[in-house]
């Protein structure tokens, strides 16, 4: 008997040390996807998430909440307890969200905690095959010269794609045809059909049919050359240093998670990401697993939210 009431007594006082960590710990915790199954943020959660937790101890279950571009699995991981049984794994989007969608319910800032980039998505600006124009100086020229020419497609409001196009017209002082699709998915589709001209498409979906030739690669939007697609240059290098757009995916949790537990988490996802395995099937997507502090996720936040919300303004975007 004594030695039962010592050890609720020990763990007693693990708990009041270690607080909502030791509870994360104890038991399931679950996961949020924010999108349907089967997109890029859906399938690096399901790469990253079983090492992850792994490595915490625990297991993570990934739940596909969306709706409302994602805002309603969002919201749900901000009402919930800041114990580290509820997560949110999304991404970029929520980082102009607020500029682009009206009652947005939440403040990604105020209302979570970041914990970890994981994986940056490259973007490349596709056109269909039976486009005259063979590279970049010619589609540029086209641009400019007949802009009522091309169309973009868009594959959902507040898209890395949606805001690097919109930036891209700024840039050629110019504005074409703008159709929005509900997911990259139909916009492929339409895009190699040829019922649009041109989309700034995340590079996973689109690889498959540039080399297949059904689709053209005219530049991508990343810092640098992408190794599975050599020979194609970066906006950045052709004129047009700032347009450096790329998608990323994170987990955050509700605001108040306590510090150590988010020290542990950065690291364990980190590590899984990073593992050789995942990483090997991240770069067939044409995907970069990421290895950053929570500190440094949170300033990336702080900077995009800083950029779209001038972006949109100068675009002209109106919140839908």
């Amino acid at each position: 008997m004594t030695t039962a009431i010592s050890r609720r007594g020990a763990v007693g006082l693990g708990l009041a040390a270690l607080a909502a960590p030791a509870l994360a710990q104890s038991r399931n915790a679950r996961l949020v996807v924010p999108y349907p199954p089967g997109g890029t943020t859906d399938l690096t959660a399901r790469l990253i998430a079983p090492k992850a937790a792994e490595a915490l101890g625990v297991t993570w279950v990934i739940e596909n909440r969306s709706g409302a571009n994602g805002v309603v699995g969002a919201e749900s991981v901000a009402r919930s307890a800041a114990d580290g049984t509820s997560l949110l794994y999304s991404n970029e989007v929520l980082t102009v969200l607020p500029f682009v969608q009206r009652n947005v319910p939440f403040d990604l800032r105020a209302d979570f905690t970041p914990v970890a980039r994981t994986v940056s998505i490259p973007y490349v600006l596709v056109g269909g095959a039976a486009l005259e124009q063979a590279d970049l100086r010619a589609l540029l020229a086209g641009l400019r010269a007949t802009p009522d020419r091309f169309s973009f497609a868009g594959s959902s409001l507040g898209s890395v794609g949606q805001l690097a196009t919109a930036a891209l017209w700024q840039k050629l002082g110019v504005e074409t045809t703008f159709v929005s699709y509900r997911g990259t998915g139909p916009a492929m589709n339409d895009l190699v059909s040829g019922a649009v001209s041109l989309f700034i498409a995340p590079l996973g979906p689109a690889l498959p049919l540039v080399r297949d030739g059904r689709l053209r690669a005219y530049a991508v939007t990343s810092a640098r050359r992408q190794r599975v697609l050599p020979d194609v240059p970066t906006l950045a290098e052709s004129g047009f240093a700032d347009l450096v757009y790329e998608g990323w995916t994170g987990v955050w949790g509700p605001k108040g998670l306590p510090a150590a537990f988010v020290t542990r988490a950065n690291a364990a996802v980190n590590q899984a990401a990073n593992e050789p395995a995942v990483a090997a099937r991240m770069a067939d997507l044409g995907l970069t697993p990421l290895a950053e502090t929570a500190a440094q996720f949170e300033a990336t936040i702080a900077a995009e939210i800083d950029r779209n919300r001038a972006l949109v303004a100068a675009a002209r975007i109106q919140p839908q």
